[in-house]
């Protein structure tokens, strides 16, 4: 083969790509949408329309917030896994989506350590353990105490079978050597009404959903599950300070895109979502709702993917938990 005919190659290829890296140059060029497997209202999806609106800003195009509850938020990972990979819809997924495709939802496979292209982390979020303001019950020492005279008669509540509130929950179960039944809601508000009606004992929560009640004087915190207190309830222990050493869960959010989208399109939406986590407004919007904010690349994203899989599904496999 001549110089000329190298060249020639070296042309051909060059116009055929040029359609995919020039449309990679102009995105975004239209909308783009957010899917949250939640319900609106609550603690993931107005964090992510804290998000949206920021990277909206920062791209120029507007960001639609998307709403597909249901399965432990695995009807939208299954609705953005299909989706075409050209950076237009993103899944706004979480600790759930590591491990529960495969072992609590065997017909749903879009895992997302696997499945998809990481575009960055977004929050951290330690979940509080709280109770009805009026309940007996005043610290974890007096739950634990209260499930093991009672076995099974305890009730928590959480937002959904197979999501980390419930993890978390039959983890500290294990740690305590007691039984509580579960009982899941379909969201944040519906599993909070339950508890003020007394339809629950206990549950797992969110800062962002349950400190204003805790503020108003309707929830009690009993403990914070991460491995420090939380700024906004200086005052309410951890849950290894409350006799169970070692004890650090939170739950966390990232964004992903479809299998195959553009690491040039990955990229230019995570160098957006950088100057988001970093604006000082933004920050303390987050962290007075109990966010800790995850900044980093795509890789370093998809590297804590990795370990998050690895650890979650030894969990849930260790805990032997199932879908209720």
């Amino acid at each position: 083969m001549n110089i000329k005919s190298i060249t020639l190659l070296g042309l051909v290829g060059a116009l055929a790509a040029a359609p995919g890296f020039a449309q990679d140059q102009r995105f975004p060029s239209q909308p783009i949408q957010i899917v949250v497997g939640f319900t609106p209202g609550g603690s993931a999806d107005t964090t992510a329309r804290i998000v949206g609106d920021g990277i909206s800003r920062e791209l120029g195009q507007p960001v639609v917030i998307v709403n597909k509850p249901g399965a432990g938020t695995n009807i939208a990972a299954q609705f953005v896994a299909k989706a075409p990979a050209d950076g237009y819809t993103l899944l706004f997924g979480g600790t759930s989506l590591v491990y529960s495709p495969g072992l609590l939802y065997p017909s749903m496979k879009a895992n997302l350590a696997k499945d998809f292209t990481p575009v960055g982390g977004v929050v951290k979020v330690p979940l509080l353990l709280i109770v009805k303001q009026d309940s007996p019950v005043r610290d974890v020492k007096q739950l634990m105490a209260a499930a093991r005279s009672k076995p099974g008669q305890v009730n928590y509540g959480s937002t959904g079978a197979g999501v980390s509130p419930q993890i978390a929950t039959e983890m500290l179960n294990a740690r305590a050597g007691v039984v509580m039944t579960h009982i899941p809601y379909k969201g944040t508000a519906p599993m909070l009404t339950a508890m003020l009606a007394g339809d629950i004992d206990v549950a797992f929560d969110v800062a962002s959903s349950s400190g204003p009640m805790i503020q108003a004087g309707k929830l009690r915190g009993l403990a914070v599950s991460g491995a420090a207190r939380l700024r906004m309830f200086p005052d309410i222990p951890t849950i290894a300070e409350s006799g169970y050493p070692g004890f650090d869960v939170a739950t966390w959010y990232g964004l992903v895109a479809p299998q195959g989208t553009p690491a040039a399109v990955a990229q230019k939406i995570n160098a957006a979502l950088q100057k988001v986590l970093a604006n000082p407004e933004i920050g303390k919007t987050l962290a007075d709702n109990g966010n800790e904010v995850m900044p980093g690349t795509p890789a370093a994203f998809q590297s804590f993917l990795n370990s998050e899989y690895r650890k979650w599904n030894d969990t849930v496999k260790a805990l032997n938990i199932k879908l209720d």
